[in-house]
């Protein structure tokens, strides 16, 4: 059945995700985790973001920047495998804290001056795309890597947005039948999903309607401290 805390937990990462391009699962599974056990938390995200996509594909065609895309999708998609097979030689809680530190290091970086910070938006983006998917199927954690490379780009916040959310979508269609498989999609967490759907697309709408006014100097601090956010969380429950 769903709750208030299931329909804020949905409101407040959906605008995270309309306002940024990313940190839906970031802040709705912890949420979510409260309220249910924590695969059917996943579930739940994933079919959620996978509903969302013709909306996503709708609202952001025009500002997609389909080559970027493609290229992140290049390194990302060949990576997942590789990254499930390193998870049985290395522990996913090392794994996250590592990126935890790379996303510190990373965001100094950004304040650093011009030759230091463009480093990271020079990198190739099959790279970026590949310790994505490195990261997803390692630590299901493929957001920082891809996030950081984008607001390094020379790309505006609508591109930024756009790009971000479809890199997502589609990694959320690839997991999908792993999670069906392991009954964790079942059809109480479809039915779930179906009655949660409304208050995602409101806080979409919100969301979208919040980052058309925002300048681009604050788009960008706001995405570097919700990466900073997620490296918190990453490392929090692995250090206490």
């Amino acid at each position: 059945m769903i709750t208030v805390l299931i329909l804020g937990a949905v409101l407040v990462a959906g605008l995270a995700r309309a306002v940024t391009g990313f940190g839906f699962a970031l802040l709705a599974v912890p949420l979510l985790g409260l309220q249910m056990p924590l695969p059917q938390a996943v579930a739940l995200t994933i079919l959620l973001q996978v509903a969302m996509i013709p909306r996503d594909i709708a609202a952001s065609w025009r500002h997609l920047d389909r080559g970027y895309l493609m290229r992140l999708l290049v390194g990302a998609l060949p990576a997942i495998p590789l990254g499930q097979i390193a998870l049985l030689t290395i522990p996913p809680d090392q794994a996250r804290l590592a990126l935890a530190a790379l996303v510190v290091v990373a965001i100094v970086m950004r304040a650093a001056p011009a030759r230091v910070a463009g480093l990271i938006g020079r990198a190739p983006a099959p790279l970026a795309g590949a310790i994505a998917g490195l990261m997803a199927g390692l630590a299901a954690m493929p957001g920082p890597p891809v996030v950081l490379h984008a607001l390094a780009r020379p790309l505006s916040p609508d591109q930024v947005r756009a790009t971000l959310v479809m890199f997502f979508g589609i990694l959320s269609i690839i997991s999908l039948p792993a999670l069906i498989h392991g009954g964790a999609a079942d059809r109480s967490t479809i039915l779930l999903a179906v009655s949660s759907l409304p208050a995602l697309i409101a806080a979409d709408w919100a969301g979208r309607w919040v980052a058309r006014r925002l300048r681009s100097s604050v788009f960008r601090q706001l995405a570097s401290g919700l990466l900073l956010f997620s490296a918190c969380i990453a490392a929090y429950p692995i250090l206490v």
